[in-house]
């Protein structure tokens, strides 16, 4: 028993000194070690799309030089935001979202960094909050992979969306063959410019949904009422194709010629929107069709041409499918994943050219007589250039008539 209380003093005695040894490696006695300064970041209050506040609590803030709340969103630079001096035990600082946005519904780390007076820098844990619209409440449903969020309309509404989203997830693999790879989440806004404030855009957009392929978000614009069904069944596979093909496609997502990514998204529609075969057959009747080739890399920023364009490409599209099957369309996207361009990657998979094709879609898909539309179009100018040569046919018959008849008098 003797023995055991020398070794536990000897125990006791060495520690106070090693205590006495790293407290002098470590600065002095003017260190304070992080659990003594007495830090804590608060979690942030946030007011969707206007600013987020940070609340630091300091025991020890005589002891702070700098402090620094840091933000990071995905694909997006990390934002540093200081806190004014001096410093007190609380500490706030409000960061604008109106002229630094973070991206919608989002995850957003954040953590803290201090730098004491004695040099020594503290770097809190990394903690994490969802950047979702918060301004009104939402109603939840869920499925496999699958997530529904609406803000108007009863739980018939709600799981209205949710049966048309599992139906559209089942159509557009069909298509693809992908699964999903990680959850998607629908939120259901009541109007599209409920929706296009979210995305920051100007009153006279005409964007009614939105996909974030890399976040697995989706936005629609569907008020309760008689026409949701079809609404949920033009919107919710359209925005999902989307999410298909980023997740297939990856980063070269953004490679893909417009036309496809479209074509594929509209053609994926278990509602399709009604206006497309009107506005193809008043464009093919008056020959206004865009040419293919120039919806590679975008859409016309002007309503009617970007229907037209939409329009164009779902028929284009599905005039593939029909002709060689989902699995050309998926070889398509292969070739522009191996960074292929637009005409490159048709001639890989097709063995023709998009004008080659085009021409085939405007006599099989529109019923177009080109034989018949090339002469209906050149009349006028075989009319104009009558019109010009007529004089000179006259003027050179005229004096050749009267050379005939001086030479015959002689």
């Amino acid at each position: 028993m003797i023995s055991f209380q020398g070794g536990r003093a000897t125990l006791i005695k060495n520690s106070i000194i090693l205590f006495w040894l790293l407290s002098f490696l470590s600065g002095g006695w003017t260190f304070l070690p992080q659990q003594q300064i007495g830090e804590r970041l608060l979690p942030p209050e946030i007011e969707f799309g206007r600013s987020i506040r940070f609340t630091l609590q300091l025991k020890h803030f005589d002891q702070v030089q700098a402090a620094f709340v840091l933000l990071k969103s995905n694909g997006q630079e990390t934002q540093i935001i200081p806190f004014a001096q001096p410093f007190t035990e609380t500490n706030q600082i409000v960061f604008d979202l109106t002229s630094k946005p973070l991206r919608p519904f989002t995850s957003v780390e954040y953590w803290y960094r201090l730098e004491l007076k004695n040099g020594t820098n503290i770097t809190g844990e990394k903690a994490t909050f969802f950047y979702e619209d918060n301004r009104n409440s939402w109603q939840r449903l869920s499925a496999p992979q699958l997530n529904i969020a609406w803000q108007q309309g009863d739980f018939v509404f709600g799981q209205q969306a949710l049966d048309v989203a599992v139906q559209s997830l089942q159509s557009t693999l069909s298509i693809l063959a992908s699964p999903l790879q990680d959850p998607v989440s629908i939120y259901i806004y009541p109007s599209a410019r409920e929706l296009q404030t979210v995305l920051n855009l100007s009153p006279s957009s005409w964007v009614a949904g939105h996909a974030s392929p890399d976040l697995g978000v989706i936005l629609v614009s569907i008020p309760p009422g008689p026409d949701q069904r079809a609404e949920m069944e033009r919107q919710i596979p359209h925005e999902l194709m989307h999410i298909l093909q980023y997740q297939l496609a990856g980063e070269a997502y953004t490679h893909l010629p417009v036309w496809l990514t479209e074509g594929l998204a509209s053609m994926a529609e278990l509602y399709p929107n009604p206006e497309y075969q009107l506005v193809l057959k008043k464009a093919a009747e008056s020959d206004n069709l865009l040419p293919i080739i120039n919806l590679c890399s975008a859409f016309p920023a002007e309503l009617s041409g970007a229907i037209l364009s939409y329009a164009q490409s779902a028929s284009f599209v599905r005039f593939l499918y029909q002709n060689y099957g989902a699995s050309s369309l998926r070889e398509l996207i292969n070739a522009y994943i191996d960074g292929l361009g637009c005409e490159e990657g048709v001639r890989k998979v097709y063995n023709q050219s998009i004008a080659q094709l085009e021409t085939r879609w405007r006599q099989e898909s529109l019923g177009m007589d080109l034989a018949s539309l090339a002469w209906t179009n050149i009349q006028p100018y075989l009319l104009i250039l009558i019109l010009i040569s007529l004089p000179i046919f006259l003027t050179i018959f005229t004096t050749a008539r009267k050379g005939f008849s001086g030479y015959a008098s002689k």
